[in-house]
């Protein structure tokens, strides 16, 4: 992912400079739209996110921005294994080591400044990105029906939902023991919230022909630091940060 980022990056880049000569604007320069409006998608290589953003445009060069982001975060080393459920015939996939999922909800401000304009035709405009703000991190249990048997060997077996705990760690990494995944609203009645702050930088991509619609491909990197370590993976050590490089494509309008 970043070997795919990085040289994403230097084509790019390359091809702007090549265009910059093209067509240089005077800082004086009118413009002709004031604000900016626009949503997309971010693949990260510690999860996925959906945005929207709003743009107060200063002047061609210049536009401060204020977003709001949701993000799941997910870890690529989890694997999701086929459970044996009792009474039935093919089981279930279920998140094996996961202890916790986290989600995470950003308000960010920050500003755009360009780099390179578009050539006249067919142009890329290069822009820098620098953004911060809030970010609310949202953990989330992951709940596993758990298989008893209380009256010993032999017995009738028991059903119980069950997050993680010291008392069932044995349980809980077995994976003779593991009936099946719970229902996916199971953990939601428990969340708990961890609030933190976010920063990213990047390189913004306006691909757009005519400027009142975006239409732009940004990458770079970003972080959450929380106020705690957050236990996410049972055998994992637990950090109270989260870094990971992106990508992110998104459309809207000027107006």
């Amino acid at each position: 992912m970043k070997q795919l980022l990085t040289s994403f990056l230097l084509v790019i880049s390359l091809a702007v400079v090549a265009q910059q000569k093209e067509r240089i604007y005077n800082p004086n320069d009118e413009y002709v739209y004031t604000r900016e409006m626009s949503g997309g998608g971010r693949l990260q290589t510690n999860g996925f996110s959906l945005f929207l953003e709003y743009g107060f445009i200063k002047n061609i060069f210049k536009t401060r921005i204020i977003q709001l982001e949701y993000q799941y975060f997910m870890d690529y080393k989890l694997k999701k294994i086929k459970s044996v459920p009792i009474g039935k015939d093919s089981g279930t996939d279920y998140f094996y080591g996961l202890q916790n999922k986290f989600h995470t909800i950003r308000i960010n401000y920050g500003v755009r400044r360009m780099i390179a304009e578009k050539a006249r035709r067919n142009g890329v405009r290069l822009s820098f990105m620098a953004m911060g703000g809030f970010s609310l991190g949202l953990m989330v249990p992951y709940y596993l029906d758990l298989k008893y048997q209380p009256d010993g060997i032999g017995g009738a077996y028991e059903i119980r939902s069950e997050r993680y705990s010291e008392a069932n760690r044995d349980k809980f990494l077995d994976k003779q023991s593991i009936n099946e995944a719970s229902p996916i609203g199971k953990g939601f009645t428990k969340i708990e919230p961890v609030p933190g702050v976010h920063g990213k930088l990047g390189l913004n991509f306006d691909f757009g022909t005519r400027d009142e619609f975006v239409k732009e491909i940004e990458a770079g990197v970003m972080a959450d630091i929380f106020y705690k370590p957050l236990p996410l993976l049972i055998n994992d050590q637990n950090r109270f940060y989260k870094f990971g490089a992106y990508i992110s494509f998104q459309f809207g309008k000027r107006w």
